[in-house]
This record gives C-alpha cells, sequence and structure tokens, in this order.
C-alpha cells in the first residue's frame, strides 16, 4: 500500500489538473480503505450519527471487507443507518450483495424496505421478481408503489396478474403505476 501511496502522492505534484484530481481522490479512497478497521468499530459501537458518517465514508470502496462491514450495518438497530447501509451497498451495483438486499425488502421499518426497493432496482436480475412481488404484499403503501414501478422496469410477464390486480384496485398511485407496468410487459 506504500508504494500505490508514493505514487499518489507524486500525481499531486503533476502539471495535468486531471491526473492531480484523480490522485487526490484516489489518495481519499486509500485512506478509507486504511481506515476500515476504524469505520466498522464505529459502525458496530457507535452513535448514530456516527455510524451513519461511517456507512457514506465507505460508499466510494467496494470488496468483500467493505460489504461485510455494511452487511452487517445493514441489520443495525436504527433504522436509518440500516438504510444508509442498504443504499450504499445497492448503489456498489455489485451482485454479491443481492442477499443483503433482498433481506431488507423484508424489514419492519417502511423506510428500509422502501430503500431496498430502490436499491434492487437497479439490477437487471430476473431473480428479483419474486421477493419484489413478495414486497407488494408490504403494508406501507410506499413500499408497494416502489415494487410496482421496480416490477414494472423488468418488463417481466410473470407479473401480470399482479398488475392487473394493482391497476383495477390499487389507490390511485399504485394504479398509475401498475398501468405503466402493464405497458412495459413484454408478450
Amino acid at each position: 500500500m506504500e508504494k500505490r501511496k508514493q505514487v499518489l502522492l507524486d500525481s499531486l505534484k503533476d502539471s495535468d489538473e486531471n491526473v492531480r484530481a484523480a490522485a487526490a481522490e484516489a489518495l481519499e479512497k486509500l485512506e478509507t480503505r486504511r481506515r476500515l478497521g476504524h469505520l466498522a468499530e464505529k459502525i458496530g459501537s457507535g452513535e448514530m450519527l456516527e455510524k451513519i458518517r461511517a456507512v457514506y465514508a465507505l460508499a466510494e470502496l467496494k470488496g468483500p471487507d467493505v460489504f461485510e462491514i455494511l452487511t452487517k450495518a445493514a441489520k443495525d438497530p436504527s433504522e436509518d443507518v440500516r438504510a444508509a447501509a442498504v443504499r450504499v451497498l445497492g448503489n456498489s451495483g455489485d451482485y454479491n450483495v443481492l442477499k443483503t438486499l433482498v433481506e431488507a425488502l423484508g424489514d419492519e421499518s417502511p423506510i428500509v424496505a422502501r430503500t431496498a426497493v430502490e436499491a434492487v432496482r437497479k439490477y437487471r436480475d430476473p431473480r428479483l421478481l419474486k421477493p419484489l412481488m413478495y414486497a407488494l404484499k408490504n403494508k406501507d403503501s410506499g413500499v408497494v408503489e416502489r415494487a410496482i414501478e421496480a416490477i414494472g422496469s423488468m418488463g417481466d410477464k410473470r407479473a401480470e396478474q399482479a398488475m392487473l390486480h394493482f391497476a383495477a384496485k390499487g389507490n390511485q398511485s399504485m394504479r398509475v403505476r401498475a398501468i405503466k407496468a402493464l405497458g412495459e410487459m413484454d408478450g
């Protein structure tokens, strides 16, 4: 890591502005990675705001160690910490975090469940249809509305009956989303 750091420090002196900007960004990531243990400790036992700051500090990093820390944060007692962790995991775009995101779809907190729907929506994976269909049973209308949108963006005909149901019997927002989803479906 020291060799990387030295190259990046030298690059801060480069005459090209883009090289200097890239070096500064890379140094910041390197420093954050060096502090992983400290950030994991903050997430594990800090105050809520400290935990949230630590979660977002990891937002630009990837890798098994980072995902392990964020997965633990996705099970934190605080719904705000869980939601932040789910958001960061979803933004990673890494398929290794899907299990955690799918579990978060069933979170008792509507905030976390809504965030989880938004997170899984970014993945174009037909395996997500079943957990999203399950999210349609959530008591929170916001979760259901987001799940309808996510299912609609998948365009999977297997969801046709559910979309027909919400197009006829959902609240106004659900009906609009379900009708749009019906238009997006294949075959």
